[in-house]
């Protein structure tokens, strides 16, 4: 069997699902791995010296995907452009005042301690939220909750354009720094003490809500048969997950952060890349089918 006709073993249901929801969800551990490794390597203080060079070939990669406007380059360079781009750019600026000023940890409420960038994360939440509002009222938008908020609402904002219109890099890009965004600073609010905390009644409710959403995305994103149409609609799905697998999971003794000390777990840490590469690689290699139902 050739290693074109093995890979279409997997091009169908409910493989093609669970293809885009395995290489979505390794990113986020993957990038955590990044900057540990460069604050390991060159120092927290001197971190800017690899991560801005991080961002801005990501960021050439992100306006070379928006000119061509591919479905599938697209698809996977805004997905991987976003990820570099918070983990280069955003993720450092939060730390910037911590880094240059030396701050020491915050110490919350009953005795639970934080590295202060994590607060000005939680600090800007409202922006985040308040930006979301503009693609609440996009006619254009393709993001399933904020269509469902559109319905409940019953804000009529006229037919959408076409899909054929939409721009698939900049879609996919936005969409994951804003996942990445809501999803990080929602899981500070639900562990601080201040407010909920990790024991706290209505956090395991929220948690539970979490999974159960999370479950129904998946049990939809197996449906799908279109790849790129899948690691679209991952991007959300993984979110759901993320948030009690794995920022929770791991404080309440389940297992633990092993990405966060990539150096002393490299078997794990190589499998997860190499699971991550094999998946990524071959995405673009499969035939692409025509948009059907599957949306996104």
């Amino acid at each position: 069997m050739t290693s074109a006709a093995w890979l279409r073993q997997f091009y169908r249901r409910p493989w093609v699902g669970l293809s885009a929801l395995v290489v979505v969800f390794l990113a986020l551990p993957l990038t955590h791995s990044i900057t540990v490794l460069v604050n390991r390597t060159v120092g927290r203080e001197d971190s800017l010296l690899v991560l801005f060079p991080i961002g801005l070939i990501a960021l050439i990669a992100l306006v070379a995907g928006i000119r061509r406007n591919r479905e599938v380059s697209g698809t996977l360079l805004g997905f991987l452009t976003g990820y570099l781009l918070w983990t280069g750019w955003a993720s450092y600026a939060f730390r910037f005042n911590e880094i240059s000023l030396n701050m020491p940890m915050a110490v919350l409420e009953e005795g639970a301690r934080r590295p202060v960038h994590l607060l000005f994360i939680q600090g800007s939440f409202g922006i985040c939220v308040v930006t979301l509002l503009y693609f609440v009222f996009d006619r254009n938008t393709r993001c399933s909750a904020f269509m469902w908020i559109q319905r409940v609402l019953r804000l009529g904002f006229g037919k959408a354009d076409s899909a054929q219109q939409r721009n698939y890099c900049r879609v996919t890009f936005i969409e994951t720094v804003y996942v990445i965004w809501f999803c990080y600073a929602l899981s500070l609010f639900l562990g601080d003490p201040r407010f909920l905390g990790y024991d706290h009644p209505v956090t395991y409710g929220v948690l539970a809500v979490l999974l159960g959403w999370g479950s129904y995305l998946l049990w939809r994103l197996l449906k799908f048969s279109r790849l790129m149409a899948a690691i679209r609609y991952a991007i959300p799905t993984k979110a759901l997950f993320w948030i009690p697998v794995g920022e929770f999971f791991p404080r309440y003794g389940f297992y633990e952060e092993f990405w966060l000390r990539p150096w002393a777990h490299k078997g794990p840490m190589l499998a997860v890349l190499g699971v991550f590469l094999v998946l990524l690689i071959a995405s673009p290699l499969l035939p692409q089918r025509k948009a059907t139902g599957d949306g996104a």
